[in-house]
């Protein structure tokens, strides 16, 4: 999405040229934080890194939020190390908030892997790829659940299975909390939500990734906007249920019910500020 169409002029002239530079100054501060990780990981024995890890994801996750220019505003208390955490998605965002927050552990689509750097980096601070292609997806994600929590690290999971535009949570899938159900472990929930300033585009179409767009081209999109504000808020207890749909209602309820709905734009409006629309969204989505 392009804000070219936008009749207010910092959205275009001065969005435009802020989502370029900040995109260049991301990716410097990316790569940066990559080498340094890297070097750690290099350095250090298997076992103090593994050790330190969480706050060496937490410092980098950090450090690429200041980057983004996206400012967390926390409610609730944080969980535990060595909690399985579920909350709704709703960008790419998502995943460097929850790092500075928890330090915790990701599971995320196999392709990011082969992206130069990208990939390498996610693996270092403990992100696990899995294969969502496969008819074994399921299962080498739920060994994969199984293997970290039992080694006591936090993890972070997704359970709508896709991102949106906040205006909403999504049904819960129960497969992956057959893992908490199996160990008799509690589940931590939270929400996320984000903002932007009063006159500026609302968060829905501004960091929301409902359509996804290329990775590096929402997140120039992103970055057009002064500042984006998280605001996450984190559950008062964990919730248990002895079975996996049971307990994916419970916590879809939950996250339901503490979620701030992010304002939406319509869909005529998403199409007069949308430059893509006319020139190449045809080809890419084909409407």
């Amino acid at each position: 999405m392009s804000y070219l169409l936008s009749a207010n002029l910092r959205h275009t002239v001065l969005g435009s040229f802020r989502g370029l530079t900040r995109l260049l100054y991301f990716t410097t501060v990316f790569f940066s934080c990559a080498l340094v990780v890297l070097v750690l990981r290099a350095a250090l024995p298997i076992t103090v890194y593994g050790r330190l890890r969480p706050s060496i994801s937490r410092k980098v996750g950090r450090v690429l939020l200041c980057a983004s220019n996206i400012r967390v505003r926390r409610e609730g208390t944080l969980p535990p190390p060595g909690s399985l955490i579920v909350a709704n998605h709703i960008s790419w965002a998502d995943s460097f908030t929850f790092l500075s927050e928890l330090g915790c552990r990701f599971m995320v689509n196999h392709r990011y892997e082969s992206i130069v750097g990208f990939g390498t980096v996610l693996k270092t601070v403990g992100v696990a790829f899995i294969n969502r292609m496969s008819m074994k997806a399921v299962g080498q994600a739920q060994e994969v659940m199984r293997h970290i929590l039992e080694h006591g690290a936090s993890l972070m999971v997704f359970p709508e299975g896709r991102t949106s535009r906040g205006g909403s949570v999504r049904q819960f899938k129960s497969a992956l909390l057959q893992v908490p159900v199996d160990l008799k472990q509690p589940v931590y929930w939270a929400t996320v939500c984000y903002e932007t300033p009063q006159s500026w585009p609302p968060a829905s179409v501004v960091i929301g990734w409902e359509e996804w767009p290329p990775l590096l081209t929402h997140i120039y999109r992103a970055f057009h906007a002064p500042r984006i504000t998280c605001r996450i808020r984190y559950g008062l207890e964990p919730i248990w249920a002895p079975d996996r749909r049971t307990l994916a209602n419970a916590l879809h309820t939950a996250v339901s019910l503490h979620h701030q709905t992010m304002p939406q734009l319509s869909a005529a409006a998403l199409r007069r500020m949308d430059v893509a629309k006319k020139v190449a969204r045809r080809l890419v989505y084909g409407d």
